[in-house]
Formats: C-alpha cells, structure tokens, sequence
C-alpha cells in the first residue's frame, strides 16, 4: 500500500473516532440529559465501576442525585438510566411499560433477546412473539403446580433435605443448592436424580450473563474477534450447546416414558399432553427451551434467599427462637406445611426481611427502553438500559429506617412504616422489587414463597443454626454477612456452621419421616406403573389421589364438587373404597427397606407431611 494511501486511511479513521467522540461528550453532557456523574467520550464512567459489588457504587452515585431519583451515566457507549426511588420505577417500568420493557443485548450469550430467533432465555427476551407466548405458557404451569401443591415434591425434598444435613451437616451448602435443583428437576422432569448437572447448567448460565463473569459482557468489542482469536466465543459455543442438548435429551426421555405409563405429573409431562390437542409453541426445541430454563431459574431465585437466612439466623438467635416457638406451638410438634403459613407470621416476617436485607439482585434486572422518551424534562433516548437498583430501593430510609440492620419487627409491629394487616397474609414476599417491574414481574414469586416457607419451618423445626467452633480453640468461627460473588444474582461466599438438632426425638423424628417418605414414594411409583393413582379431568390434567388413615379423599374428586358439575360429583363412594383397598394390597408387597415402623397409608404422587 502506498504511503499516501496509510495516511489517508489513517486520518479517515482518526476522524472517524475524533467524530464519534466529540458526538458522544455532546450527547452525555447535553443540558437536556438526566444529571449524572461527569462522563468521559465513550468510556463513561466505566473506569471507576467495580465488577465486584456494583450495586454499592451505583447506590453511592444514587445518593448524589437524590432529589431527582434516578441519574444517568454511560459504559464504553450504551446509555444507562440508574432509578433509586421505587416511585420513578413505577412510572417507568408499570405505568409507561409499553415502551420500557424490552431487554438490552447480554453479550457473551448467543442471541439471547432471541432477535433472531434462538427461542432459549425467557427472562433475558426482547419483547417479541417468542416472549409472549413462553410467558403464557411458563405461568399456566406455574399456576397449575401451585393449585396441585406441587405434587407433593416440596415436602419430600424438604425431608430428603434435613435428614442429608444430619447425615452431613459440613457440606451443607452442596447439599442446600442440590435440595433446590432437585425441587425443580422433579416439577420439570419428574426425576430428582438430574439434580449434579441442573445445578452446573444453572450457574454456568448465570456467570455467563453476569457483569462479573466473561470479560466481553464489559469489554464488548472482544466478542466480535475472529472465531479463533476469540476463546470466549469458544467457550460459549461449547456451554450453549451442551445445555441444548441436555434440554432436548431431557424431552425426548420423558417422551418415552410417557409412552410406557411411567411418567407422572411434571411440566414436561403438561406439554407433551397438550401438544396433542394444541400448543401456540413452534416445536420440541422452543418447548425444551422454556422448560430448561423454567428449571434453571428456579434453582439460584431460592439458593441464594435460603442461604441468606441461614446466616441471619446465626447472627439473631432471638429471632431464630421467636421462629421455633411460633412453629412449635402453631404446627403441634409437627413439621411445617403450605397450609400452616396464614398462622406463621414471624416465619414470613423472618424470610421477607432477609430478602430485604440481603437482595437477591441487588442491581435489578435491566430493561430497555423501546422508543425516545421526555421524562420530567429529560430526554432518554431509544435503546437506554434502565436499571431499577433494588439495593437502593431497600434501604430508602424513609420506609425503612435502620436499614443496614436485620429487622423483621418492621413488617409485625404497627409502628413501622411497612406494616400491614392481616397478619394472616401479610407479610408476603410476593411483590417485592426484587421480582422485577411490570410486564418483567418473575413467574414464580408464589414457587418462590412456598419453597422458603416450607424449607425454613423445616429448619426452625429441626435445628438450632449456630456458627461453627474451632475444634483447637473453641471460639466460634466467623460467619460474614457482607462476603457474597458479585454475580447478577447473589449467594453468600463459602462459610462453616453448625446443624445442632433441637432434641434427640427431633432428630429421630426427621430421620423416621425421610425413611418413611422414601418407601411412600417407591410404593406410589409401583402404584401409579400398575395403573392407579391416574385419574384425570375431562381436560387431561394430571391428578393425585391422597389417601389416609380415615378413608379416601382425591384432589380429583374435590376439584369436580368445585367445578358444580353434578354429573361428576356422583362419583360412587364404594369406588374410591375399592380403590383404596388396591392400593393397600400393592403396598403390602413394597419391601422395607429400611426396617422402620410400618408406614401409614400413601399419597399416590409423592409424600406429604
């Protein structure tokens, strides 16, 4: 190449930057523009941004422009619009949602607003077809779940769950996330055993779409080197598609055991019902997509909250003792359920609390805005991400005063400006800006409060949580409470604590209730292969039929006398008792496995409490 022609190119491409930053400064320091910190050309305030805890810096920036409740700055080029106030989040994101809901471009995913059609990351979506119609769908199983107390498979897990903990109280924290992932792979698949890959899949995920994983989700323009210059890229090639696989691999298994009688109710199971009559999905790989991630999400949403509240239980042992007391005397004795949670305050009080003290996105999820906006005066531009930081949000002195401290009083006691009655149903998590904003609002807000329901009256149930003590000098080891990863959703870093059982009977208790709950779920499967235990709705929606000592009463038959239809509410009551009878022989020939006291009679789906 001629020497006039490098000095050409060269000043074509100096003049190029030399235009681009000029417009930028103009654009970021416009009067017209939301106050902000000083931004410099492009890079904006990337420079003084730390990948570990953000949301404390950007609360610090929030702090500055407090007046307004929100401020602007900028990240080698994108415009951010930072919201600190829960009112300015309303307005934006509920009550102008039709023009800020989209999601912004997670770049070390392979198209993950689904643009151009990947079909794969629901919650990560622009607002598209794909989007809706997975939405739809993910909420009708969700809700029917819930109608269905989940099948049961929270409280089998729960007491899978505390007996492990008994077993092996010092790998507590595998064996918390594994209780999660198991929930979720048997309401996805009907199969706990996926639970080791599940939970791999879901943090791999995660740590791909976080700030704080692959440097090109900051660094941007490294995405788009060469294919072999790009090991990010290679390495996202490689995670992608392993999950895809294991997705569709996961489908065409429950495919198959449909087919032979031996797949009970889960999500998959739902799909592959209705895909006979009609589904507004394209196929197999969207369907195996909204599952997937359906499971996914639901294991780190709980992981981090749970994990939380074992650390606020150490350090306020007189909250943890207000909790057992309330289980003790509210539940007789018993192991929480679902249907106690009305008369069990202080345990919501305690769950809600620490969500609050310790957010599970402390960044919020961003949204981006679909149109150019004058809000107050101020222009935001098309393609602005807007950040509702719910670190900010929660610790708004004004509704909640001491915020930096661990206060349940502050949703039980009248005085407090986030009380509320009746303490029957509140406090609620359902609703906190930790689920998102508007048309974004998280599915699973109800899975969510009924999974930390049913896990922490188990552990107020069954332990006393204490911190750990050093075998050589006997001080109690330390339990940070401001130690976590920094990605987009958070769990506390790695600590040691103790399980202490609350008695010697508590213990026997939880160990003869996890046994029992193991041999009910081996005869309800051999039950259910042999034909029984599947009755269903005229619309094919899988249903149980519990069984107890005081005769036969089916969720099938209760959901019929609901529904007003007298033709189905004849159902012959000698039926059900022939039905029962069965069910008693095939019980019979499931061998003890572990040569306890002979269960009562089981739940044809999974055990309950």
């Amino acid at each position: 190449m001629q020497p006039l022609t490098l000095l050409a190119l060269g000043a074509a491409i100096v003049g190029c930057l030399a235009y681009q930053m000029l417009k930028a400064y103009r654009q970021i320091n416009d009067p017209k523009s939301p106050p902000g910190p000083v931004q410099l050309p492009y890079v904006g305030r990337i420079h003084d941004l730390p990948i570990e805890f953000m949301w404390i810096k950007l609360k610090e920036w929030g702090d500055v422009y407090a007046q307004t409740g929100f401020y602007r700055t900028t990240m080698l080029g994108a415009n951010f619009l930072v919201l600190t106030d829960e009112k300015i989040a309303e307005e934006l994101l509920v009550k102008k949602a039709k023009f800020n809901s989209d999601r912004p471009v997670i770049r070390s995913l392979f198209d993950s607003k689904s643009t151009y059609g990947s079909m794969e990351y629901l919650p990560l979506m622009g607002k598209n077809e794909y989007w809706a119609r997975q939405r739809k769908l993910t909420h009708s199983y969700l809700t029917e779940a819930s109608n269905a107390r989940y099948y049961n498979v929270m409280y089998f897990e729960c007491k899978r769950w505390l007996a492990r903990l008994i077993e092996d109280p010092d790998n507590f924290q595998a064996i918390l996330e594994d209780m999660c992932s198991k929930v979720m792979c048997q309401l996805t698949w009907d199969d706990p055993e996926l639970s080791t890959y599940c939970t791999k899949s879901a943090w791999g995920l995660l740590r791909q779409m976080s700030p704080a994983g692959p440097i090109t989700n900051v660094l941007t323009p490294l995405w788009h080197l060469p294919w072999h210059l790009n090991p990010w890229k290679r390495a996202e090639r490689k995670r992608h598609d392993e999950q895809q696989d294991w997705w569709m691999e996961r489908l065409t298994t429950t495919r198959e055991k449909m087919a032979k009688g031996e797949m009970r109710p889960c999500f998959t199971r739902q799909y592959l019902e209705k895909t006979s009559k009609k589904t507004t999905l394209s196929g197999d790989y969207e369907a195996s997509c909204v599952l997937g991630m359906l499971a996914l999400v639901g294991i780190f949403t709980v992981v981090g909250p749970l994990s939380y509240y074992l650390v606020a239980m150490i350090h306020h042992p007189k909250w943890q003792e207000a909790v057992q007391r309330e289980v003790d005397e509210k539940c007789n004795g018993r192991l929480p359920t679902l249907e106690d949670a009305p008369n069990l305050p202080i345990l919501r009080a305690c769950i809600k609390e620490t969500m609050r003290w310790r957010p599970n996105v402390p960044t919020g999820v961003a949204h981006e805005t679909e149109a150019d906006d004058i809000f107050r005066g101020y222009f935001i531009p098309k393609g602005t991400r807007i950040l509702p930081l719910d670190w900010a949000f929660l610790r708004n002195c004004d509704k909640y005063p001491d915020p930096d401290s661990f206060r349940p009083e502050r949703w039980l006691e009248p005085g407090w400006p986030t009380y509320q009655e009746p303490l029957t149903q509140f406090p609620t998590i359902k609703g906190m800006t930790s689920f998102g904003w508007g048309q974004r609002q998280c599915l699973g807000q109800t899975l969510t409060q009924d999974e930390l329901i049913v896990a922490c009256g188990a552990l107020a149930w069954a332990f006393t949580l204490k911190p750990k003590t050093d075998p050589k000098t006997g001080a109690a080891l330390p339990v940070p409470t401001d130690k976590s990863n920094s990605l987009l959703i958070i769990r506390p870093d790695p600590f040691s604590m103790a399980f202490e059982p609350r008695s010697e009977k508590r213990k026997e208790e939880a160990l003869r209730l996890w046994s029992q709950a193991e041999r009910d779920d081996i005869a309800a499967r051999k039950a259910f292969l042999e034909g029984l235990g599947n009755d269903r709705g005229e619309k094919g929606e899988p249903e149980a039929v519990p069984i107890n000592g005081n005769g036969v009463k089916t969720d099938w038959l209760c959901n019929k006398m609901r529904d007003g239809d007298k033709e189905r509410q004849n159902v012959s009551l000698d039926r059900l008792e022939q039905l029962k009878q069965d069910i008693l022989i095939h019980i019979k020939s499931v061998p003890d496995l572990h040569a306890e006291p002979t269960p009562t009679a089981p739940i044809i789906n999974r055990s309950t409490s």
